[in-house]
């Protein structure tokens, strides 16, 4: 028994084993041929041990050896140790016994080698890729939009024989161009007899046209070659285009090497692998029977709820309805609904949807459940399973491993810690609850290993790290309980004497090799290879030295992602980890079990290391930890509950730590990602009753009161009184000031969403959105009760029809109408066209700096009721320039000037206005603009005021028509299906549902072609219009911008042929990103 790993035990009871153990010993050594003699030495080993390690509730016994206990348990296993110095007189075993158990171990090698080849050979065999064709006759243009940009292969023939004209292009020539054109096209024009062929900008061939002129074109991963010309690069596809049909055609295979399913060599490898682990398993489990210590894996009636499990699973459950987006449920859900046409998982909107392989398997049991419905609440079902299971985990296994007799306060403090971090970070579709629930099953079985002498706990654990690793990076953070516990665990295979070097090795590759089944179940080792150099490539792919960075965003108050409820759970931990290491390393921590407690506090420390190598920086990645982050604060509150840190001073400084920790914490609003944000109390200011900081008063309190510790400690110092030094009963403990930071920390993230919902009853927010899915709640009335945001849209159709008439002209010092605007920057059609659409701007104006004061115009009666739309102006402008809108009554008086949200972009964007808030009353209204830069690049450009005339959205764009969609409102439309990116291409769709101005600026990767994007060849072949759309019943917000795709020229004229090709996973392809033509591809 190990002085650190086994438990405290009975220590009477040990005294008396003893006694058994040196009578047996003397009954021995005088008279070694007596049997007898023999079997009562070894039966008094065996009591000794049994006792010992006595089991208890949890997968170790009770108590843990404690700081207190293990001097005293150290001489004990000494003298154990000193009165077993007998040369050992084993019982022999018969011959079949040894038999048998060599047998078996040859049988585990065979089985555990097995697996892991069958595993490694899984990853390299061969799949089904899917193949698609397109061919062009030449008899019209075609919109093309391939997605990736660049072909597989291309093929085409070219006649030469016209002087003049445009005789292929691979994107739009002008006139038939979309909203932003791409480079690295290629085109083939004749010009005064002379056919050039360019490439990406660059002349790759040029020849005399006429006669019997004919040119082939071919193209695929080594170049393109046209004629007798050849480069390295190939050309982008976004259509096919001639001014001469009939003298050119066409063949294009896209890049569609991600689409593929298993063949029947791989399958037949992942099954044999399956089942050669699940024998290895097995035969474990028999070894184990005979050679592990029995210990009870589960405390009594551990099934049982308790109360502390009601309240995680009551705030979880409410908390699953009304409760904020995560970051990526919009990215992820879109990924799940694209693979229903696309084949496989991939990343959708960036990357060139290169698969999350060999991370993400879970996907697809997220896919699974979203073909029974796509509702918010059922998607995130899973993600409450894995927090319930977590917390049965911390509760029932863990904290018993790792405390003295887990009180029902230590439940409670957990409780309170577990929902801390799992409100703010894990309920939702990324993948950190996952990690959590598989980082603390690996721990569990790490520990049962240690406490029982089993393998098969070792065995088990690795199957569930690889499996938990597979789902993320930061996944590989569940191996770390075996290298924290590693001492122990080869303490534990020296035991394992019938199993020798051989035998443990089998069992380590056979187990961990699982994970490769996990990793590449769809795809080909060459994918994987692929797909993650492209994700390298074009990034974010952060170096470990940029760590800095995900601390520095955690503590900025102006951003989401560092906001109150990131910071509390982890700023905590952070603290607890630093205070548990000192006490341990001191051994001033009573309650913990030493060597369990020490290993949870490496693993957390090896987390945040783990942590600094994820390719990106962003502060939710800390959900992972919280299970650890749990466990760790827990044991800070046991161990200063039991007596750590009871001295006046050591307690009044951690209290001063604890209240500027929470300082720290609480200064930052209550913020959420996108939508979930929508009139959430301290949404967007730091917390304040009564004008006063919660976070000063907290930090001015706990220092107050530490103070007044230590004065009182003094004092008793200083009158020699008795007890002098310890901290008096009124200066609270640390522990319990931490267990209420957490407490009010979820009480505020969960109060807040559910007042925010009684706020919004009347239009959308995230709870009655879910609430209306249940059936628990009326729908909106326009689109039923289960299409999310949708369901309390209106659109827009003409942004020309609701423009107030005016009373009187306009007053314009400095600007013009319906003139003078940038070239790069009109007014939205139909405004500056006539004088019933006016526009004024100051750009080019004389005078430099200007002022607009247009004529009162006459509001509609119900203006200011709670059904009517919102007062809206459209406005651009750059520099030192400011728009307002004055509300007044009908003679004139002004009542209210209310400010538009200042743009410095030059992009024509609406302010929206409510004179039911902003000016009650109100029965007139103008604009005025003021242009004070008097530099050359300052303007400012306005547009009369409209009441809009609105439709519901889904009158326009029907439910089940496929849109665009962008990762920040994905999950709030559920209804809708994504544009597929089938087929090589990204389908031609006729709209885009798009983030409002507040989040446009988060969404750039998925129209750009330096990221990968799928909506590049979107842009490149149409025209986009915006369809601005209104809440109803919240007029100044806008959660989804609708775009109108206008095609000049259709996808059409197309011959499409599918096929399937068998590929080996040791198949050398071409880079996705290979050397583009004009920078770009």
């Amino acid at each position: 028994m190990s002085t650190v790993d086994g438990p405290a035990g009975d220590f009477r009871v040990i005294r008396g084993v003893l006694k058994g153990i040196r009578a047996g010993k003397r009954a021995a050594v005088a008279g070694s041929g007596d049997d007898g003699a023999r079997r009562l030495f070894h039966s008094g080993r065996k009591r000794a041990a049994r006792r010992a390690e006595a089991p208890g509730p949890g997968i170790l016994p009770e108590p843990g050896l404690t700081c207190d206990d293990a001097a005293a348990l150290g001489r004990f296993t000494a003298e154990i140790r000193r009165d077993t110095k007998l040369r050992a007189v084993p019982t022999p075993d018969s011959d079949a016994a040894a038999s048998t158990r060599a047998g078996h171990r040859w049988l585990i090698i065979g089985l555990g080698l097995v697996s892991a080849l069958a595993a490694v050979l899984f990853t390299v065999a061969p799949v089904n890729t899917g193949t698609t064709t397109y061919r062009w006759d030449g008899a019209q243009d075609t919109a093309l939009p391939l997605y990736p940009y660049h072909p597989a292969k291309l093929d085409a023939t070219v006649r030469c024989a016209d002087p003049n004209g445009l005789l292929l292009a691979t994107t739009p020539p002008n006139g038939k161009q979309g909203a932003e054109p791409v480079a690295g096209g290629l085109e083939i024009r004749a010009v005064d007899g002379t056919v050039r062929a360019v490439l990406g900008g660059t002349e790759l061939f040029r020849q005399r046209a006429g006669g019997d002129c004919t040119l082939t074109v071919h193209a695929d991963g080594e170049g393109t070659t046209v004629g007798t010309a050849r480069t390295t690069g190939r050309p982008i596809v976004t259509g096919l285009y001639t001014e001469h049909p009939g003298t050119v055609s066409a063949q294009i295979e896209p890049d569609t090497r991600w689409v593929s399913t298993p063949g029947a060599a791989k399958v037949a490898l992942g099954v044999v692998s399956l089942l050669a682990l699940l024998g290895l398993i097995v035969l474990l489990i028999r070894r184990d029977r005979g050679a592990a210590r029995g210990v009870r894996l589960l405390p009594r009636r551990a099934w049982v709820p308790r109360p502390a499990d009601l309240v995680v699973t009551g705030v979880l459950g409410v908390w699953s309805v009304v409760g904020a987006l995560t970051v990526d449920d919009g990215y992820i859900s879109t990924m799940l609904r694209a693979r229903e046409t696309s084949g496989f998982t991939g990343n959708y909107f960036r990357w060139f949807n290169a698969p999350e392989a060999p991370w993400g398997w879970y996907y697809e049991l997220y896919a699974l459940l979203g073909r029974v419905t796509p509702a918010m609440v059922w998607m995130r079902l899973p993600s409450v399973l894995l927090g319930l299971a977590s917390w049965f985990l911390i509760d029932r296994v863990v904290l018993p491993r790792l405390v003295n007799r887990p009180a029902r306060w230590t439940r409670w403090s957990a409780a309170a810690l577990f929902l801390a971090w799992y409100v703010a970070f894990d309920v939702g579709l990324r993948p950190e609850p996952w990690i959590v629930f598989g980082s603390l099953a690996v721990f569990a079985l790490v520990e049962r290993a240690v406490a029982t002498g089993a393998v098969t706990p070792v065995a088990a654990g690795l199957v569930v790290a690889g499996a938990t690793a597979t789902t993320n990076p930061l996944g590989i953070a569940a191996f770390l309980p075996f290298i924290a516990g590693v001492r122990p665990l080869v303490r534990l295979v020296r035991r394992s004497g019938d199993l020798r070097v051989l035998g443990t090795v089998a069992v380590v590759v056979g187990a961990g090799a699982s994970a490769l089944l996990t990793a590449f179940y769809d795809q080909p080792l060459t994918a994987v290879l692929e797909s993650t150099a492209v994700r390298q490539k074009i990034g974010p792919d952060l170096p470990w030295q940029s760590e800095i960075n995900r601390y520095a965003t955690l503590l900025d108050p102006s951003v989401v992602e560092g906001a109150l409820n990131r910071r509390v759970p982890v700023l905590l931990m952070l603290l607890a980890m630093a205070l548990t290491a000192v006490l341990l390393i001191w051994r001033r921590a009573p309650g913990l079990a030493v060597g369990p407690a020490r290993r949870m506090v490496v693993i957390s420390v090896l987390c945040l290391v783990v942590l600094a190598f994820t390719p990106t920086k962003w502060t939710h990645h800390f959900g992972a930890l919280a299970g650890f982050g749990t466990v760790v604060i827990a044991m800070l509150v046991h161990t200063v509950a039991r007596g750590a840190l009871s001295s006046v001073w050591a307690r009044a400084a951690t209290l001063g730590l604890v209240a500027a920790t929470t300082w720290l914490a609480w200064s930052a609003p209550n913020w959420w990602w996108m939508q979930s944000d929508y009139d959430v109390r301290w949404g967007d200011t730091v917390p304040t009753v009564k004008g006063v900081r919660l976070a000063d008063l907290a930090l001015w309190a706990g220092l107050a009161v530490a103070l007044a510790g230590v004065v009182a400690g003094a004092w008793q110092s200083a009158r020699h009184r008795a007890g002098a030094g310890r901290a008096p009963r009124w200066l609270p403990r640390s522990g319990w000031v931490i267990v209420a930071v957490a407490a009010a920390t979820v009480a505020v993230e969960v109060v807040g969403q559910a007042q925010a919902v009684k706020l919004r009853w009347g239009t959308y927010s995230v709870g009655r959105s879910n609430l209306a899915s249940l059936g628990l709640a009326a729908g909106a009335g326009h689109a039923g009760n289960a299409c999310g945001v949708e369901d309390w849209l209106d659109v827009e159709p003409d942004i020309g029809a609701g423009v107030l008439r005016p009373s009187a002209p306009a007053s314009a010092e400095g600007f013009a109408t319906n003139t003078a605007f940038p070239p790069d920057s009109p007014p939205r059609a139909p405004f500056g066209s006539d004088p019933e659409h006016p526009a004024w701007s100051s750009y080019g104006s004389p005078s430099r700096t200007g002022t607009l004061v247009t004529g009162w115009y006459d509001l509609p009666a119900d203006a200011g009721s709670p059904d009517s739309p919102p007062v809206v102006i459209s406005r651009a402008g750059h520099g030192k320039v400011r728009v307002s809108v004055e509300f007044a009554k009908a003679d004139g008086t002004v009542l209210a000037t209310v400010q538009a949200k200042a743009d410095d972009t030059g992009k024509w964007l609406d302010a929206r206005f409510d004179p039911r808030w902003q000016a009650p009353g109100a029965q007139r209204v103008r604009v005025v603009a003021r242009d004070e830069d008097p530099g050359p690049s300052g303007w400012v450009a306005v547009t009369a005021p409209r009441i809009p005339r609105l439709r519901p959205l889904t009158n326009v764009i029907p439910a089940d028509e496929p849109v665009t969609l962008d990762w920040t409102n994905a999950f709030v439309v559920p209804c809708r299906t994504p544009a597929s990116l089938a087929d090589g291409i990204v389908q031609p769709v006729r709209y885009r549902f798009a983030p409002g101005q507040d989040a446009q600026s988060l969404v750039g990767v998925s129209y750009s072609a330096d990221a990968g994007g799928p909506y590049v060849p979107l842009y490149a072949d149409a025209k986009a219009t915006e369809l601005p759309t209104y809440l109803r019943g919240d007029k100044v917000r806008e959660p989804v911008a609708v775009f109108r795709f206008d095609y000049p020229v259709a996808m059409r004229g197309l011959t499409v042929e599918h096929g399937t090709r068998s590929t080996s996973g040791l198949a050398k392809q071409t880079a996705v990103l290979d050397a583009k033509p004009g920078g770009s591809g």
